[in-house]
C-alpha cells in the first residue's frame, strides 16, 4: 500500500488539531486546586481558598450509664417505639477483656405507669428478637473496648411516658423517657 504525502499531511493535521484540543480542555495546574472564592467585602483584588473538612458524625449519647458486672460499664442510647414495637440499644464498654452473656428471659421493661413487666419480644419462628446473638436463648456481648445489643419489646402504651430497663446483672434505667 502506498500512502502519498497529502494523506501523510492530512494525518499529521488532524493529530496536531486533536492534540491541541485535549490540550485546551485540560485546566492549568493552579486553576485545578481548591475552589476560591473572593473575600467577603474585599472589592476584586484578594482571593480567599476555604478548605472544606467534612465533620465525623456526632458519636450517641447517653440517656443514662449504669454500672455492670466485672468492671463493665452500660450506657443506654435509645428507648423509642416505632409502630407498636420498643426498640432499646445498649453500649457496654469494658478497659479489660469482658465478655457479658444476657439471658432473654431475664431482660425486661417495666411499664412505670401501670407497673407492668414487659418482656422481649419473640418472632414468628419463636427466636428472640435482639441482637448479637450467642446461642439460641441470650446475647453474648465483647465490652473490650465496646460493643452494642438492642432488645425489641412490645410498645408501653402511649399514657406510659417513662419505662424502666432491666438487663442481668447491671443496675437498671429507671424513669427513661420513651421516644415516640
Amino acid at each position: 500500500m502506498t500512502v502519498s504525502r497529502s494523506m501523510l499531511a492530512g494525518l499529521a493535521f488532524a493529530t496536531l488539531g486533536l492534540a491541541a484540543c485535549q490540550q485546551e480542555a485540560a485546566p492549568p495546574a493552579d486553576k485545578a486546586a481548591a475552589p476560591e472564592t473572593a473575600a467577603p467585602g474585599a472589592s476584586g483584588g484578594g482571593v480567599l481558598r476555604d478548605e472544606v473538612i467534612p465533620e465525623a458524625p456526632p458519636a450517641p449519647s447517653a440517656i443514662q450509664t449504669q454500672p455492670g458486672p466485672d468492671g463493665t460499664r452500660f450506657a443506654l442510647l435509645k428507648a423509642a417505639v416505632t409502630g407498636d414495637i420498643l426498640t432499646v440499644t445498649v453500649n457496654c464498654t469494658s478497659e479489660k477483656n469482658k465478655w457479658v452473656y444476657l439471658k432473654f428471659d431475664e431482660i425486661s421493661v417495666i411499664d412505670d405507669t401501670t407497673s407492668q413487666r414487659i418482656g422481649v419480644l419473640r418472632d414468628n419462628a419463636d427466636a428472640w428478637m435482639g441482637s448479637p446473638l450467642n446461642g439460641k436463648d441470650r446475647i453474648g456481648l465483647d465490652c473490650s473496648p465496646n460493643g452494642v445489643i438492642w432488645v425489641k419489646f412490645p410498645a408501653p402504651p402511649a399514657t406510659s411516658p417513662t419505662v424502666s430497663i432491666n438487663l442481668p446483672g447491671v443496675a437498671p434505667f429507671d424513669g427513661v423517657t420513651v421516644a415516640r
